[in-house]
């Protein structure tokens, strides 16, 4: 049995001193340079953007689609967040399908961080290395983040911004039905990386959140991919040609904190994509210690003042945090 939280509307709290608040939002290829990429944008546009940023209030944004650190830094002030972007390598050298003249650019995904609010609540944050392994096939990697106590730098909640391949937001994962499309044998080797990586921090008792856009969704009835990352149990791990990881014979154990949290799971997107599409793909995944944390009724799903600025909503909650050390 998976855990799933349904985390409908806004709860207010009367103490909110603790709460870490996390968000994660696909900016639909955010350009550095006015008028670039497959989603030209115009200086007012990117002012919007930067608006939407501050109506999210949130003290760790998961970003997706985003070409550079300047790029960023149009959405989120440099003045007040500290922005990682992922390290990958990319070039413009495809051409927007049916925009003439226009190139695609970078879509990395990484991390706005707000000083201020973070260290209000005691604490920093250290960078990991790029998760490349996630990269499978040349795809995008995640961006790792550990979030500390200050004090005396205990580790708390590991921070992962992920973007998966698109294409396969529902159907068959496993070989008891045909998988033809190349889309969904992409998902189901990154899948396996990403289980790899969540077992492990089970393991060693660390609190998790993956953040960002799975491109699939993993709260539609039945689903291959959450059943899967969301079974109860860990294992060691090995490389697989066709899952990416596959646990080694004899290694497979129950682990409560594998017990994972679906943050919203169940509830119809406010904003779906289209009728196909009537759950989200953009997700807040914790373990079961992190899932603990979560402030009931704190998700929400933001909508755009006017015209949408991204083909993706933002979504964010509140974390209750444990007391300090």
């Amino acid at each position: 049995m998976l855990a799933a939280l349904a985390l409908g509307g806004c709860a207010q709290s009367a103490d909110a001193s603790r709460d870490l608040v996390l968000a994660t939002w696909n900016l639909e290829h955010l350009a550095a340079d006015d008028s670039a990429g497959c989603r030209p944008r115009k200086p007012a546009e990117y002012r919007a953007l930067r608006a939407q940023a501050e109506r999210l209030e949130a003290t760790a944004i998961a970003v997706q689609e985003v070409e550079n650190v300047v790029a960023l830094a149009r959405v989120f002030d440099p003045a007040r967040y500290d922005l990682i972007i992922s390290r990958r390598h990319e070039e413009r050298s495809r051409k927007c399908r049916g925009q003439s003249g226009q190139m695609l650019t970078a879509q990395r995904t990484g991390f706005a961080i707000h000083r201020e609010r973070l260290a209000a609540l005691g604490l920093e944050y250290e960078r990991q290395p790029d998760f490349t392994a996630l990269g499978a096939d040349g795809r995008r990697h995640g961006v790792w983040l550990t979030l500390t106590w200050a004090k005396d730098h205990t580790p708390l909640l590991q921070l992962l911004s992920i973007h998966l391949k698109s294409g396969c937001a529902w159907g068959a994962l496993e070989d008891r039905q045909p998988i033809r499309r190349g889309q969904c044998l992409v998902l189901r080797r990154q899948r396996g990386i990403l289980e790899e990586w969540m077992d492990t921090r089970i393991a060693r008792g660390e609190a998790f959140a993956v953040l960002g856009d799975f491109n699939r969704q993993l709260d539609q009835p039945n689903d291959h991919f959450w059943e899967d990352i969301a079974d109860g149990e860990i294992c060691r791990w090995e490389p697989d040609e066709d899952d990416g990881r596959r646990c080694m014979r004899g290694t497979t154990q129950a682990a409560p904190g594998g017990r994972l949290v679906l943050a919203n799971a169940g509830q119809p997107f406010p904003y779906p994509y289209d009728k196909k599409f009537p759950y989200a793909i953009d997700h807040l995944v914790f373990d079961a210690t992190a899932g603990a944390w979560i402030r009931r009724g704190s998700y929400q799903a933001l909508d755009y003042p006017r015209a949408a600025l991204s083909d993706h909503h933002p979504i964010r909650l509140r974390l209750r945090l444990p007391e300090r050390p």
